[in-house]
């Protein structure tokens, strides 16, 4: 929670103050300048009165955050809460372990069931010759991955207003769109992607993707790609 405060008097950093000329003479000490009447550690200040205005703007002097009146399993790191009484030590223990020990493993397991199932089953589906059936195969092995990743997230996904979701032939753009946002809007409906190419697992996936559904994939830094993509929508 933010409250609205008074600007401090003091600031949140003490600021060196001065004119620039007093600050050039600190930082450069007895030494004379070399070369000229610039050095280039007259930058320095520059530099720093750069950062000290970002740091402790008007803005932020006017905010504070609001302090924690309680314990809580969040505040076990800090150095105020370190220990209070062995009944909290033990109940923190507990959440370490139910989390770390437990729920992890858990949702790591989902997460690789997932993507093992994904490269298996679209390789097995772009074996098949060209039909509505592979289609509806093909929907059917991505829309189960991407429920199943979603679930190794601990993700639970509620989509307002489906109407104007697009048809079939339509287009949706998501521009920096991440592999996490892909499997959210996929748990919703397949879609043929258009995006960077990659190597690595990133380059697997989307190759084995590739042979069930026609995803583009494309390096942009090479105009010869580019111009595929484009006679491609075209």
């Amino acid at each position: 929670m933010i409250t609205y405060t008074n600007v401090s008097p003091t600031g949140i950093i003490e600021r060196g103050g001065g004119s620039m000329q007093e600050g050039v003479g600190r930082l450069r000490g007895d030494a004379p300048p070399t070369g000229g009447l610039f050095s280039l550690s007259d930058a320095l200040f520059f530099y720093q009165t750069g950062l000290e205005s970002l740091v402790d703007d008007a803005v932020t002097q006017r905010f504070s955050s609001e302090e924690l009146n309680s314990w809580n399993l969040l505040t076990r790191t800090n150095q105020n809460f370190r220990y209070i009484s062995l009944r909290l030590t033990l109940f923190w223990g507990v959440g370490v372990f139910v989390r770390y020990g437990l729920l992890l493993p858990f949702r790591v397991t989902l997460a690789v069931i997932g993507l093992s199932w994904l490269v298996i089953g679209t390789v097995l589906v772009g074996l098949l010759p060209e039909c509505s059936g592979k289609n509806w195969l093909s929907e059917l092995v991505h829309l189960t991955c991407y429920r199943v990743c979603a679930r190794g997230l601990s993700a639970t996904i509620l989509y307002h207003n489906k109407e104007n979701r697009p048809q079939k032939g339509g287009i949706c753009v998501a521009n920096h769109t991440t592999p996490i946002d892909i499997v959210i809007l996929a748990n919703d409906g397949c879609y043929a992607m258009v995006g960077q190419v990659h190597g690595g697992l990133m380059g697997v996936l989307q190759r084995s993707m590739s042979r069930s559904c026609p995803h583009v994939w494309f390096e942009r830094s090479e105009m010869k790609d580019r111009h595929t993509v484009t006679n491609r929508y075209d």
